[in-house]
């Protein structure tokens, strides 16, 4: 047994560690992929199977009203993510996330009753539900781990082994999504999309269940909630919150230019990517198995960021990750790229296939006019991938003890609440254009977009770094005498 936790500390690099720490990171390593395993399973076809309800079957030209659509759940999400955060901080993080799921349950389960003659109003309650419970969930794991981790481990020096941690958590996170896209892509091919929704609904209210029991604070967390919450507390955690963004430079340009990256992240994952895979892979399995594909590399760079982050100067190296990283500057100007000079081929052309052995569920299929540019996406993706996870944990780092723990939450869904607000005019207008100017023009627009966030980060890089004050660093005495406790 001994060994056994031995070798788990080694891996997240937990050495250092005391009980509390180890309490902590098992809640989260076995959490957390349950989490990633549930919400990956309709990834691949989620966004197709609204977009073609919206177009009559042609995704393409749904693309329009999916831009309305997205922009309705962001507007909820705005509305509420910043409140919710703060009522995790007034309540506790447990009972924000289950909630959180909840309303995930409802929203997966109202989606697999839509077909041809579903009504636009069912459609915009599944997206107002879905941005109820993304609200809610944004910032809540990060929030719980970190007040809990700056309370039970003050002795870690420029907060490596935090950094390590969450490298190899994201890897975990990354492996468990990975292994979930093909089979939820062939039980779809099988058993219809619609089943999928309803096991997502189900693994969702069980995630609540659990939370509720497992997502609990340190005494020493709970004690800074003192006494029974009151409204004037909650209130105050609000302005808090909002008025902390502006107190210092470095504050305040470090999250405004990530939540400037951050938006155009959510225009790419929302309305760019799974529409540019489709048209040139064509099938459900067929992008499962590409992204596959793509995530094994991805895996080892995630895992590897948090190790060699650490022979990165923070202040030097974000701004140039966030200009290197996937959907940064140089991954949209590569795909901008590709797509002007490889554009998807016509429909009629020859057709690439490969199918599981003994069946006709198809794993592959794509006009052989694909392959050269298919293959371009994979090395920029390969190419790009790691740097995103060097400059989110480097900002981590950053971080980590310049928020106070009472406003942490807050803090944390304040930052994609400004970035859905960036983002919301992004995607009404791309969902416009992309159909009218195609993909090139439109990545184009966001390698610049990202380029001025990178530069508002390096530029509040350069003030001092404030310091929370919130929690007392332990003395050299105090120090001593829990190694010789632990010791004992």
């Amino acid at each position: 047994c001994f060994e056994i936790m031995s070798f788990i500390a080694r891996f997240f690099g937990l050495e250092k560690a005391n009980d509390k720490i180890f309490q902590l990171s098992k809640t989260l390593t076995i959490l957390l992929p349950i989490v990633s395993a549930t919400i990956s399973l309709s990834t691949t076809f989620f966004m197709i199977f609204i977009a073609e309800w919206a177009g009559g079957g042609d995704y393409i030209s749904g693309l329009g009203m999916m831009g309305i659509l997205i922009v309705i759940q962001m507007v909820i999400q705005t509305l509420l993510d910043y409140p919710t955060g703060a009522l995790g901080d007034y309540l506790g993080q447990r009972y924000i996330l289950a909630s959180s799921f909840l309303s995930f349950s409802v929203a997966f389960f109202m989606v697999s009753f839509i077909n041809s003659v579903t009504p636009f109003w069912f459609v915009i309650a599944i997206y107002m539900m879905m941005g109820f419970g993304q609200s809610q969930l944004s910032g809540a794991f990060n929030a719980w781990f970190d007040n809990n981790y700056r309370a039970a481990m003050p002795g870690d020096e420029d907060r490596k082994a935090y950094g390590v941690f969450w490298g190899k958590v994201g890897m975990m996170f990354q492996v468990v999504a990975t292994l979930s896209l093909i089979p939820g892509s062939i039980l779809a091919a099988i058993l219809g999309r619609a089943w999928v929704f309803q096991v997502q609904a189900i693994l969702c209210v069980v995630i609540a269940i659990i939370v509720l029991r497992v997502i609990k604070d340190f005494p020493e967390v709970r004690e800074a909630r003192q006494g029974k919450p009151s409204m004037s507390e909650y209130t105050d955690i609000l302005k808090e919150g909002v008025s902390f963004l502006f107190t210092d430079k470095y504050v305040t340009y470090i999250i405004l230019g990530g939540c400037l990256v951050m938006s155009v992240g959510m225009v790419w994952s929302e309305l760019i990517l799974f529409p540019m895979y489709f048209s040139y892979l064509i099938s459900d399995v067929a992008v499962s198995s590409f992204r596959t594909a793509l995530f094994v590399p991805g895996i080892v760079q995630t895992e590897r960021s948090g190790v060699w982050s650490q022979k990165f100067e923070p202040k030097k190296w974000i701004p140039r990750f966030r200009l290197l990283q996937g959907t940064g500057f140089v991954f949209y100007m590569a795909f901008a790229a590709i797509m002007f000079f490889f554009p998807p081929a016509s429909v009629g052309v020859e057709m690439l296939m490969l199918t599981i052995p003994y069946t006709q569920i198809v794993i592959m299929q794509l006009p052989v006019t694909s392959i050269l540019p298919v293959l371009l996406m994979t090395i920029t993706f390969i190419a790009t991938g790691i740097f995103g996870g060097f400059a989110e944990i480097l900002t981590q780092r950053e971080l980590l003890d310049v928020i106070p723990n009472k406003i942490r939450n807050s803090m944390y869904s304040l930052s994609p609440t400004i970035g859905i607000l960036f983002a919301m005019p992004l995607i009404a207008l791309f969902g416009w254009l992309i159909p009218a100017a195609g993909f090139p023009i439109t990545m184009t627009l966001c390698a610049i977009v990202t380029l001025i966030g990178a530069a508002m980060i390096a530029k509040g890089l350069r003030f001092p770094k404030p310091l929370a004050n919130d929690i007392p660093q332990p003395t050299e005495t105090q120090e001593t005498l829990e190694k010789e406790a632990a010791a004992e």
